[in-house]
């Protein structure tokens, strides 16, 4: 769940059920986390600076912070074998 929603987020910044959205479309509906588990991981995210909150237009927005563009890249490998990653072909940073 971690390192997917950090890919996610390696799209650009979104809101929590944007980014079930994405996790569903990236795995051509295979798999549709729930909020009950994306919320508590985006927490977690937060507290350990892999990501940052903002409110805006009334919503939780969500973005990678420097340290968790660099985890996204570190892990990259990992992501590409994953559920997620395996029917992604999109990069995992944006140029």
């Amino acid at each position: 769940m971690r390192l997917a929603i950090l890919r996610a987020l390696a799209d650009g910044p979104g809101h929590g059920y944007e980014l079930i959205h994405r996790l569903e479309e990236a795995s051509d509906g295979l798999w549709r986390p729930s909020p009950g588990s994306v919320y508590p991981t985006l927490q977690l995210l937060e507290d350990e600076g892999l990501a940052r909150a903002e409110a805006r237009d009334g919503k939780r927005i969500y973005e990678l912070t420097d340290a968790g563009r660099d985890e996204v890249e570190r892990r990259a490998d990992e992501a590409a074998s994953s559920l997620f990653g395996a029917h992604d072909t999109r990069p995992l940073r944006k140029e």
